[in-house]
């Protein structure tokens, strides 16, 4: 169906690109280029004075474009979720995507070595920002045997999905690609594991659409401050520089143990509810880590990065 565009005509649509204040906007079968309305941002949220990739928005479309313009960006709908990224030392963040169906965690086996202290700050990072998110463990060809590891039975056992990737080999693509075929997910994890290879292989004219939104935009050039949907089957995969290098946001101490899902479970047997996990007496989780029921490994995450948001907490206040 067509959209016949006159003055002061709503749509709902989908941010699929941005590049500085300049919104591709999808509405049916039509895309718009728009900018924000200056009554955004005057929200009292203030993580809804901009939108980002994935948003849901109100549109006005003006009768004729200007200066490749097709309108304004009225309103965002409230978000099912957000990804936010931690950006300074201050507790700052910033929201990156909205919306997500699932954020992927990626790994490699060598090259960088894996890393499973860093996964689990993404995974907790996930679930504190009720974030579904899936394993990938990349690079496989380098070391088959590294399949066998018990760490990757623990997250499987948590209800973590796992998928074990090679691009070299094309192993696992079909099963990554059909995870990305509905929804909007993203890739996230530390540089070198092989996010980028993975995304050219999955959608090869990525960065043939990254250019789109800049050449109607006049700005002539791609620079980090883009962020896209690439259509994967019937869904999206979020990308952007950005978000590659994602670190997760700064948290209070005390939520750290909402991030794992295995103390969230024990937890409700500590004698206290505000129990940390840390020296309190008769602590269930330590007594179901000494049992074996919670992975000694997965324990010492929790503490390293317990402790880590203690020293930001106090560095903070002093």
């Amino acid at each position: 169906m067509a959209f016949h565009k006159k003055k002061g005509d709503l749509f709902e649509g989908l941010i699929q690109q941005t590049f500085n204040r300049f919104y591709t906007v999808q509405v049916g079968s039509h895309d718009y280029l728009c900018q924000p309305k200056g009554i955004l941002r005057q929200n009292e949220d203030p993580n809804y004075r901009l939108p980002v990739i994935g948003d849901w928005v109100t549109i006005e479309l003006t009768a004729e474009s200007r200066e490749g313009v097709d309108g304004y960006i009225v309103g965002i709908r409230e978000r099912r979720n957000a990804l936010a990224k931690f950006s300074d030392q201050k507790v700052s963040t910033k929201l990156k995507a909205a919306n997500l169906d699932a954020v992927i965690v990626v790994s490699s086996v060598l090259r960088p070595d894996c890393d499973f202290g860093l996964i689990d700050r993404y995974l907790v990072a996930c679930t504190l920002q009720g974030l579904p998110a899936i394993v990938v463990i990349n690079k496989i060809e380098l070391d088959p045997e590294f399949l066998n590891r018990p760490e990757l039975k623990v997250y499987r056992d948590l209800g973590y999905p796992v998928i074990e990737t090679s691009v070299k080999k094309d192993i696992g693509m079909d099963q990554l690609r059909a995870v990305l075929s509905s929804g909007v997910s993203f890739f996230t994890g530390t540089s070198g594991v092989g996010k980028s290879s993975l995304i050219n292989t999955l959608v090869p004219k990525a960065q043939l659409a990254v250019g789109k939104v800049a050449e109607r935009g006049g700005t002539g050039k791609h620079t980090t401050t883009s962020s896209i949907l690439l259509p994967v089957g019937s869904g999206y995969l979020a990308d952007s520089p950005g978000l590659r290098d994602y670190y997760p946001p700064r948290v209070e101490p005390e939520q750290v143990r909402f991030g794992f899902i295995e103390i969230q479970e024990d937890q409700k047997d500590c004698r206290y509810a505000s129990c940390c996990h840390i020296q309190e007496p008769d602590c269930a989780i330590r007594e179901s880590v000494r049992l074996g029921r919670i992975a000694d490994w997965r324990y010492k995450n929790y503490r390293d990065l317990y402790f880590e948001m203690k020293n930001w907490q106090n560095q903070r206040y002093h």
